[in-house]
This record gives C-alpha cells, sequence and structure tokens, in this order.
C-alpha cells in the first residue's frame, strides 16, 4: 500500500529535509507534502519550500502557506504558477469565515487547490507575540460557511480539531468535502483520542473514509506516528480499502495523482 504524507512541515533546523527523506525512504512512505510556516513558528519560509520540492522531485508537494488577512487571492495564483499544489491556512486576522477571506477560498476552489486549515489551539515561537492569536478563529465550525459556499473545495481539518474534535468531526460527517487528519504530539491529544477511542467521534458508518494520514512532528518521530495509526485502525478493524483511502487515497484524488 503507498502511504503519502498529507501534513508535513519543514522547520528552521539544519538538515530537516534530509532526515525527512531518509524516515520516508526507510519507512516507504512515497511523498510528503510540505509546508513552512515561517519565523512565527520556527519554521521555513514558502521560498525554501518550493525550492525543496524542485530539488527532490517527486517526493514532496508544496503546501503554501498563507495567513488570512495578509495573503491575497493574486498570491495564491501566483503561488500555483510557481509550482503548489495544496494551500496550508493558520492565524488568520479574522475568523476563518470571514466573507473578507471568499476571495482566497474561491481562489483555491478554481486552481483545484485543497486548503489544509489548522483547527484548535495554536502555539508560535517564544520570539512571536501571543496577543494576535484567537484560537475560536480557528474552531472546526468556522469551515462550515466555507464548505458551504465553495462545495468543490477540497478542505482538510488540521488536527482534528484538536479538543473541538467532536464539532470536526460532524461538519466531516455533514459536508461531503471536508475531511480531518489525527496529527499531533505524540504525548497531546492523540493520546487521549486512544484513551476515548477515536470511533467515539467518527461513529457513523464509513466514517473513516474521511480521514487522512498525516505527521506534522520531527522526522525522529515519525516511525512512532506510523505505527500508532496502523495499530490503530487494525484494532477499529477497518477494511483495507478505507486503510488505503486514509493513507493515500483521499489526498491522491484532490492532489489528481496517478
Amino acid at each position: 500500500m503507498d502511504i503519502i504524507d498529507s501534513h508535513a512541515h519543514i522547520s528552521a533546523t539544519p538538515d530537516h529535509v534530509l532526515e525527512l527523506l531518509t524516515e520516508m525512504n526507510r519507512l516507504n512512505i512515497s511523498k510528503a507534502c510540505i509546508s513552512g510556516l515561517g519565523s512565527m513558528f520556527d519554521s521555513v519560509s514558502n521560498k525554501e519550500i518550493l525550492e525543496t520540492v524542485e530539488k527532490f522531485k517527486p517526493r514532496f508537494i508544496g503546501a503554501y502557506f498563507i495567513r488570512p488577512g495578509v495573503t491575497s487571492a493574486l498570491e495564491i495564483q501566483d503561488a500555483y504558477e510557481q509550482g503548489f499544489r495544496m494551500l496550508k491556512a493558520v492565524i488568520p486576522k479574522k475568523p476563518y469565515s470571514d466573507q473578507s477571506f471568499y476571495p482566497l477560498w474561491g481562489a483555491a476552489q478554481r486552481l483545484g487547490m485543497p486548503i489544509m486549515f489548522h483547527t484548535g489551539l495554536v502555539t508560535v515561537s517564544e520570539s512571536s507575540p501571543r496577543d494576535i492569536i484567537l484560537s475560536l478563529d480557528m474552531h472546526p465550525i468556522q469551515i462550515e460557511p466555507i464548505a458551504n459556499s465553495f462545495p468543490d473545495l477540497n478542505i482538510i481539518l488540521a488536527h482534528f480539531g484538536g479538543h473541538w474534535a467532536k464539532d470536526a468531526a460532524e461538519l466531516a460527517r455533514m459536508r461531503h468535502n471536508v475531511y480531518v487528519d489525527i496529527t499531533g504530539e505524540l504525548d497531546g491529544w492523540r493520546a487521549k483520542l486512544d484513551e476515548e477511542g477515536l470511533d467515539k467521534y467518527l461513529w457513523w458508518k464509513n466514517a473513516f473514509q474521511n480521514v487522512v494520514f498525516g505527521t506534522y512532528i520531527f522526522p525522529d518521530q515519525i516511525k512512532q506516528v506510523l505505527k500508532q495509526d496502523k495499530d490503530r485502525y487494525e484494532r477499529l478493524n477497518l477494511d483495507e480499502e478505507t486503510k488505503e483511502m486514509i493513507f493515500c487515497g483521499n489526498i491522491k484524488k484532490m492532489l489528481k495523482i496517478d
């Protein structure tokens, strides 16, 4: 079964890219969708992401970091023409649902670029101001009017909404173009998921077909994340078709990868 990491970040740490590639090769992960979130997150820039994608084709797919309220629709168009195929949205200036952002979502739908929205609480670098962030602006329900207004836009709720997992799950249940990933720190809410049971949230028939696989964390933890996810889906007795959708099928469909 092919494995594609739909949610990987490149930090400013030296050799991060080579360490990531090493782990991908070791674990048979064919591709990773990578983004850089800039200095606020101790990460690299969009420019550096593009350089990495070009250097290591076809292993990486570029996800362009946007900050709603700062990024323009024209910038998204330029990013697509440069070679980016996804968008990663986080720390909006206003709630994601604000109608002033609709040109961004319209551009993404027109270009066929899925958007991964950060949902839940967020942590920025020590040097970044905290007062610019309101996590309620990134609540999963902020995505509801976007999913309604842009039905051909593929949307991924990163981190399953964090502590708003129930709301993220219900939105994925009700909207055909909304998916979730279960990324997060190993000792964070993922541990809580195993205590409570992921099927408590994804309770309806074929619910797990709305999940995409991602790692999110540093390369030295990817092996553990992949094992946890595989073990979790075995315990839940998911069929092979559903597991294939999670690990590669859904993101391939969104990105039109053969």
